[in-house]
């Protein structure tokens, strides 16, 4: 069952190919340094945007021209839009950091060729699956109100969440799992690997709206079971999957808040119930509650018993 801490995958082989392995001290300054960056990086589009739409609405006599106008506008459909679509900027940090720093293959942040598209898809499906069931228990509960049908003419909308929602899910899932995880694991023990990624990606989310510790003790088990489903399928296609589709369906298909972020279009309406907070999340959100604590932890004993990869040679590397 915890083989997975034993063996290394074939990814993690090639990552000890690296050039450049920094010890883990190290590796985690330079974790931080990388995510400011890219912060930093995110930030410029969004406020060149705000800075427009602000004198825009100002010309309009919509708002006052002042600082505090700017951020109402952060949650309107197209700030959170680009906010997804900026996610971009994690990947292409990431995979430039890994090949010209530390001199690793894409192959080893799990980039592989075979069985991409069938990876990614049943990863659709699992994560699908996993938040749904999340809901269900929510619902069953007694803590999720179902107010109906709720998308009307936004079917636009909702496959432009949909595109950003696969940014966002991949760019997350290759920076700490691709990059950091595989970088840690191929110096250190996997466990340190495991588990150091899956804290560092819910501090991520500490300044998160509505954000609790129950909400951190679920991301750092999402971190913990994206990381062993790499391990396990050697690549990074299906858990990229996963992600896109937990925020996806909690967001615009159950039109739940997401990490504590408001839905701007969604199929569906499932209302939190204030009595069930400990179940449901409150304000955060599912992952700030029991229901999707129940379903983290099934699917992390699930992933560790299934049998993973094994043969090197049915991964195609992608130089």
């Amino acid at each position: 069952m915890f083989n997975v801490f034993k063996n290394h995958p074939p990814i993690i082989e090639e990552a000890k190919k690296a050039e450049f392995k920094p010890a883990f001290p190290l590796q985690l300054l330079i974790f931080v340094g990388i995510s400011i960056v890219i912060s930093m990086v995110q930030a410029v589009p969004l406020a060149v945007y705000n800075i427009f739409a602000g004198i825009t609405a100002a010309m309009k006599g919509e708002v006052p021209v002042s600082y505090p106008a700017v951020p109402r506008m952060l949650m309107n459909k197209e700030s959170v839009l680009l906010m997804l679509f900026s996610t971009l900027i994690m990947t292409i940090i990431a995979i430039l950091y890994c090949r010209f720093i530390e001199k690793r293959s894409l192959y080893s942040m799990g980039f592989t060729r075979e069985n991409m598209f069938l990876d990614y898809a049943l990863g659709l499906v699992i994560g699908f699956l996993m938040f749904g069931a999340s809901v269900l228990v929510c619902w069953a509960g007694g803590t999720l109100k179902y107010n109906g049908y709720t998308l009307g003419n936004g079917l636009a909308l909702l496959f432009a969440f949909l595109v950003g929602f696969i940014i966002q899910g991949m760019g997350e899932e290759v920076l700490l799992r691709g990059y950091l995880m595989i970088s840690i694991a191929s110096r250190n023990s996997v466990v340190l690997a495991v588990f150091s990624n899956s804290i560092l990606f819910s501090l991520l989310h500490i300044l998160n709206k509505g954000i609790t510790v129950f909400a951190i003790i679920n991301l750092t088990l999402f971190g913990v079971f994206a990381s062993l489903y790499v391990l396990k399928t050697n690549n990074i296609w299906g858990i990229c999957a996963i992600h896109t589709m937990w925020n996806f369906a909690q967001g615009n298909i159950f039109g739940i808040k997401v990490s504590g972020m408001d839905t701007i279009v969604s199929l569906f309406s499932f209302v939190p119930t204030s009595e069930g907070k400990l179940l449901n999340g409150g304000a955060f959100g599912l992952e700030g509650g029991l229901s999707v604590t129940i379903i983290l932890c099934l699917s992390i004993v699930a992933v560790l018993l299934v049998k993973g990869r094994e043969a090197q040679l049915t991964q195609t590397p992608v130089e």
